[in-house]
């Protein structure tokens, strides 16, 4: 077998190196940080955001005093209590599900379910709130009859159906 092009007649060119890049799938996992309003409960949380949502379950807008609070999931096993109050205190909404915040200044924090390996921290507890734009509503029909959301535009995996009446974060 010959080493030459048959059409010009002339060797082919040297193979040359790639360069070496990371797969994506190599990148460190994001780190987000968040905290309470007095800063003695701070946490962080690795990963990319998943279902941001905002909930006007009875719940919610008891706890809060508003119309809606904004979550969003990290993996649980990426939860790291990082203040000086460690763990926020708890307070189980429902017999499977509680919530964390702090004792000091009654910041709500973070929401887990006994049977999720996502932890739901509240959106603006975080501080980056990049990439958190609610997805969807849910408990809407809760909702005060004044408030209007524009939520943003679903991803490429359009996954509104999770935001149906049943979730209680």
């Amino acid at each position: 077998m010959s080493n030459t092009s048959p059409a010009l007649g002339t060797p082919p060119a040297a193979a040359r190196s790639l360069p070496v890049t990371r797969a994506a799938s190599d990148a460190p996992p994001p780190v987000r940080t968040g905290h309470c309003q007095c800063g003695r409960i701070s946490y962080q949380v690795t990963g990319v955001p998943d279902d941001p949502h905002l909930c006007s379950c009875v719940h919610e807008t008891r706890i809060s005093g508003g119309p809606a609070v904004l979550w969003v999931g990290f993996p649980l096993d990426s939860l790291i209590w990082t203040g000086p109050g460690g763990e926020p205190k708890w307070y189980a909404t429902y017999p499977t599900l509680r919530r964390g915040f702090c004792p000091d200044c009654g910041s709500q924090l973070v929401s887990i379910a006994d049977d999720s390996d996502m932890a739901m921290v509240t959106g603006f507890s975080l501080a980056d709130q990049n990439g958190i734009e609610p997805l969807g509503h849910s408990f809407r029909e809760h909702a005060a009859p004044w408030m209007h959301i524009t939520l943003a535009p679903a991803p490429a995996a359009d996954s509104r159906s999770r935001y149906g009446s049943g979730s209680n974060d």
